[in-house]
């Protein structure tokens, strides 16, 4: 509901301008994800609609709402000790439900364009805050496009209250989300994000086209899971990461149109890196196809290798690594592959440039599927059952 007030004060801001010349873009999408596999599932529905009205080609405002529907099952203690190792059959149901709206106002010239936004989410056991601030310049006959944005999260995570706990290896895990933010024996933890983002687009020719995108990212508090805990040889302990963390990315993206195909040959590469040693590669091939007027399809293909992180350990009751432990299979060394496509269609306007009661509409489908490799990552002796994926993805574009 609240994505649908959002929406009505952007509507309501462009009705303000009276005869003003203004353009609307509105868009809904809904994903379905799931993982599964042996005892262990994990499934998603992620609806959001967002609507941007500019007047004048100007002023512009936006709005915008999602929500993350999850449910699935856990293991909640990583490697505790039994004599069949059925942490997985026993492992605890969870569901939950995230909310956010988004609201920003952004002014444009011929040339250069200045925007900023802020979001709000929440769900039981988490809240956040984020502002962005993007600034945007074409440059050289509109050949060449540089961005700059920077944004600023003030997040706050629920965790169970241990004030008798002196030492991380004495805290357990939190029992559910019953009584987050407001419960006696809860108590909120801090995480502060800063991230920089910088971006350079170049069109060297009519068929080729680059984008270089380059991401810093600096997180201050906690950032574990507190219903995650992990045996480290005679009891468990609630996982604990280092509260810093610097993360580096950058990416590099390829566009080439070959005429006589009708078709682009898209290549993509990213390498990250971060304190916590975790170093990844990530390696996209892609082909767009026109099949016909205002219909493409496209199809990818998608490697990702990491590394793991400098505390991550399979068995901390043989192989501590300091004063840090987890049970975040994302924090292993682990492979992926993806491969998938969509199906985009836009509606051909009619002899008046118009479709139906709208200027403009697409029409996108999008499936996705995922393989995990978690080499290095057990529970007890067993892998990793869940280790494959899909995603499904329908969105609706209209302009008027």
């Amino acid at each position: 509901m609240r994505g649908w007030g959002g929406a009505c004060v952007a509507l309501a801001l462009l009705a303000v301008a009276g005869p003003a010349r203004a353009q609307v873009d509105v868009s809904t999408t809904t994903t379905y994800y799931r993982e599964s596999g042996g005892g262990l599932k994990h499934q998603a529905v992620t609806p959001n609609l967002r609507i941007r009205g500019t007047v004048q080609d100007v002023v512009t405002v936006s709005a915008g709402w999602e929500a993350d529907i999850v449910s699935g099952a856990s293991v909640a203690v990583v490697d505790a000790p039994s004599g069949e190792v059925d942490a997985i059959t026993s492992a605890t149901q969870w569901d939950d439900m995230r909310n956010t709206v988004t609201g920003g106002v952004g002014v444009r010239s011929d040339f250069a364009s200045l925007s900023a936004s802020y979001t709000y989410g929440t769900e039981s056991d988490y809240r956040s805050h984020a502002f962005t601030l993007t600034g945007r310049a074409e440059l050289f006959e509109r050949n060449t496009t540089v961005e700059l944005s920077y944004g600023r999260g003030f997040d706050q995570v629920c965790n169970l209250l241990q004030p008798r706990a002196q030492e991380a290896v004495d805290r357990q895990r939190m029992p559910g989300s019953d009584g987050c933010f407001g419960g006696e024996d809860r108590e909120t933890l801090d995480l502060d994000i800063h991230t920089l983002q910088a971006g350079w687009t170049q069109a060297w020719a009519p068929i080729f086209a680059t984008q270089l995108t380059v991401t810093g990212q600096v997180l201050n508090g906690y950032q574990g899971n507190p219903y995650r805990s992990v045996w480290l040889g005679r009891a468990a302990a609630q996982e604990h990461h280092p509260e810093n963390r610097v993360r580096y990315a950058a990416g590099l993206g390829m566009r080439l149109w070959l005429q006589p195909l009708r078709g682009a040959l898209q290549l993509f590469g990213r390498v990250y890196r971060d304190t916590w040693d975790i170093l990844s590669a990530t390696a996209e091939l892609a082909w767009e196809q026109r099949l016909a007027e205002g219909l493409t399809v496209r199809v990818r293909g998608r490697y990702y290798n990491q590394t793991g992180a400098h505390f991550f350990s399979d068995d901390y009751a043989r192989e501590p690594r300091g004063q840090y432990f987890t049970g975040d299979r994302e924090l292993s060394p682990m492979s992926s592959w993806l491969v998938g496509g969509h199906i985009a269609y836009d509606i051909p306007p009619d002899d008046e440039g118009e479709v139906g009661i709208f200027t403009a509409f697409r029409l996108v489908a999008k499936f996705d599927w995922l393989k995990y490799d978690f080499r290095d990552f057990r529970y007890g002796r067993v892998a990793v059952p869940n280790d494959w994926g899909l995603a499904a993805t329908l969105s609706l574009q209209a302009q008027f």
